[in-house]
């Protein structure tokens, strides 16, 4: 079994495109790194998005 991910994770093509996911990740964390006060829109990046997931999923329909 342990074969089998090493060979699936670095022996075939998936391990690469799964870094070309993070690629972009990296770089908006770089961006925040630079001007700390682009932390607010990070976590607004972030938080806001599933305040309205709860706000549909939870909203006291009548």
């Amino acid at each position: 079994m342990a074969y089998g991910i090493f060979h699936i994770t670095f022996r075939t093509e998936v391990f690469s495109s799964v870094l070309a996911y993070a690629g972009p990740v990296q770089e908006f964390i770089g961006w925040v790194v630079e001007d700390p006060g682009r932390a607010w829109i990070a976590l607004a990046t972030l938080v806001i998005p599933y305040i309205g997931l709860y706000y549909l999923l939870f909203e006291d329909r009548k």
